[in-house]
C-alpha cells in the first residue's frame, strides 16, 4: 500500500514537472549557442558550418516541429519550441554564410 502511494506520488510529479525539464534544456541548449551566434553575427564567418551540416541541421529541426505538432501532446510543445529555436539559429547562421 505504501509502496503504490510512493509510486503514484512519483508519477505525479513526473507528469507535473516534465515539462519544465524540458523549457530548462532547451534555454540551456540556446544560451550554449549565444556566443557562436555573436562571433557569426559580429564577424560574419561561418566557415565551420558547411552547407551541408546547415542544412541537414534545418530538415532535423522541421521534422522535429513536426513531430511535436502530429503528437499534439502537453511534453511535446517543449520538443517544438526547441524544434523552432534551433531552426531559427541555424537559419541565421545559413543566411549569413550565403549573403556574406
Amino acid at each position: 500500500m505504501f509502496i503504490n502511494s510512493v509510486k503514484e506520488k512519483l508519477d505525479t510529479f513526473e507528469k507535473e514537472h516534465i515539462g519544465l525539464v524540458g523549457l530548462l534544456a532547451t534555454m540551456i541548449g540556446i544560451i550554449s549557442f549565444l556566443p557562436v551566434l555573436y562571433v557569426v553575427y559580429k564577424t560574419k564567418r561561418t566557415i565551420n558550418f558547411p552547407y551541408k551540416t546547415l542544412i541537414l541541421a534545418l530538415i532535423s529541426n522541421i521534422l522535429w516541429i513536426y513531430y511535436a505538432t502530429a503528437k499534439s501532446a502537453e511534453v511535446d510543445t517543449q520538443i517544438a519550441i526547441m524544434g523552432s529555436l534551433y531552426f531559427f539559429i541555424y537559419a541565421f547562421i545559413l543566411f549569413t554564410k550565403i549573403f556574406n
